[in-house]
């Protein structure tokens, strides 16, 4: 209930009197009835009939089949009528108060505050909430009241015309926007990430991302493929073998490469590898993660890496932005967001599996230089005739 500290203090003094006044008015009623039952009464003739049978229910009383209780219960209806109006008059005495002002007062019966997780929180206009309202990956928009706090982490807040908060309204990592005639009785806070704070992106500027990323991931896995063809086969032959362990030594290796730049940034002399070893780690393990990503597209089309590996990597780099992209076409809107937040989880969880896939691949491998019998050959020539001119044949090309 959102009262006042005067408003509580006067329904508890108006409670008290009106309590008082109950037992006043049972008090007059009990003096009426036992005087009344003192005097003598008048006696009533004999009608001279003989009672049989006497019946007692719910619904009154009946002497040899015929009700009697006619004006009793009518008496009673009539005190249950009054009782209901001296109710309301109190309850309405309460609400105004001794000075006729009335204040309204709501309550939330859903729970204290508003709590939403990778979804935007509102509160409508007239609306009031009983506590905080706070949105975890989400906006919160405010038009009418709220009695505690409005918070959103990774996201904006956006307090519209008229609107009231009678806490603090933070924003961390997105926008902090005020109407006219918005009352903020706390403090207003706006933390961001960078000095350009950034909302959520538009629909077409997540799309293009998702794939400027997948240009530039097949694109780069040309380049690995061109300039290493054994090296990244055999990184994709022990993806394919030994899983297990490649996964496992990628997760050790993150750990071991931070415990060995502070290992070499002790020394002076390997201050120069430690500037080198993070970029070294990071193509390391991107070029694991083409590997590990071909590996996807072989097992999605049933094929062997020996016949190619661009166009395994076209299938499963592919893949991994088609699940991206759904997840990104449902991310504006709030009804689909639940959908959207399973698709981009899905892809993000992939892409990592991926890259740890292919990073413990490429250091079991020795960098690319085992198993030896693993040896890119390039694709086989194909018959005379089937060339591009009649009686040629193509040139062997990697990849």
């Amino acid at each position: 209930m959102s009262a006042s500290w005067r408003s509580r203090q006067r329904l508890q003094s108006l409670g008290a009197t009106a309590i008082a006044g109950l037992a006043a008015l049972v008090l007059v009623l009990g003096v009426g009835a036992a005087s009344g039952a003192s005097r003598p009464k008048p006696a009533s003739p004999d009608s001279g009939s003989q009672v049989t049978r006497v019946r007692v229910t719910d619904g009154g009383v009946y002497v040899n089949g015929e009700a009697i209780a006619d004006s009793a219960e009518q008496e009673t209806r009539d005190w249950t009528s009054k009782r209901d109006r001296m109710r309301h008059r109190i309850r309405n005495h309460i609400r105004t108060g001794m000075s006729g002002e009335y204040e309204r007062v709501r309550i939330n019966d859903s729970g204290a505050g508003i709590v939403r997780l990778w979804s935007d929180a509102h509160v409508s206009r007239g609306d009031t909430v009983d506590g905080d309202v706070v949105a975890v990956f989400g906006s919160v928009t405010v038009e009418g009241a709220v009695t505690g706090d409005v918070v959103a982490v990774l996201g904006s807040v956006h307090l519209k015309d008229g609107a009231r908060v009678d806490g603090s309204a933070v924003s961390v990592g997105g926008r902090l926007e005020q109407g006219q005639g918005v009352t903020v009785k706390g403090e207003t806070v706006q933390v961001g990430f960078s000095p350009i704070t950034l909302g959520l992106p538009a629909r077409s500027v997540i799309l293009f991302a998702i794939a400027a990323g997948w240009l530039v991931s097949m694109f780069t896995g040309w380049i690995f493929a061109l300039l290493f063809p054994t090296g990244m086969l055999r990184v994709g032959t022990v993806v394919e073998r030994r899983p297990a362990a490649s996964f496992f030594v990628g997760i050790l290796s993150m750990p071991a490469c931070l415990v060995a730049l502070v290992l070499l940034c002790i020394t002076v002399i390997g201050i120069p590898l430690a500037v080198l070893l993070p970029m070294v780690y990071m193509l390391m393990g991107y070029g694991g993660q083409l590997a590990a990503t071909a590996v996807l597209g072989a097992r999605l089309t049933r094929r062997s890496l020996s016949g190619g590996m661009m166009m395994p990597l076209f299938v499963g780099s592919l893949f991994v932005a088609l699940l991206l992209g759904i997840g990104g076409l449902l991310l504006v809107g709030s009804a689909s967001q639940p959908v959207a937040l399973f698709f981009l989880v899905s892809g993000c969880l992939l892409l990592l599996g991926l890259g740890t896939l292919g990073t413990g691949a490429f250091l079991l491998s020795r960098f690319g230089t085992r198993p030896r019998e693993v040896i890119w050959h390039g694709h086989d020539p194909l018959p005379a005739g089937v060339g591009p001119l009649a009686g040629q044949v193509s040139p062997p090309a990697t990849g």
